[in-house]
């Protein structure tokens, strides 16, 4: 009777064994994997600073773009009105030329 009952207390150890060790084996993959994981973040981590910096760049670049562009448009409109108002100068002058080859 202690024979079966030492023989079942030697299996039972040798299964925890057998559990310790696939719970060890487990444990080192998801170490593996944790330690993959970190990895990949601090490599994410790198770009994600990166393409901070860039946008960054960009961002004061669109606004300088920004500037001139109502720069543009800004002597746009004055050279438009400008050139009404020598169209109009122009037309007066057109009138007036045909009015002194008529008096002619």
């Amino acid at each position: 009777m202690l024979r079966s009952d030492l023989n079942g207390k030697i299996e039972d150890i040798q299964k925890l064994k057998h559990e310790h060790e696939e719970a060890v084996t487990k444990c080192r993959e998801y170490q593996y994997k944790n330690d993959q994981l970190t990895e990949n973040m601090a490599v994410l981590t790198a770009q994600k600073a990166d393409v901070d910096k860039q946008v960054a760049v960009l961002s004061q670049a669109m606004e300088t773009v920004k500037a001139e562009l109502k720069t543009a448009q800004d002597k746009v409109m004055f050279l438009t009105d400008e050139n009404k108002v020598i169209l109009q100068e122009k037309a007066v002058i057109q009138g007036r030329f045909k009015q002194l080859q008529e008096s002619l």
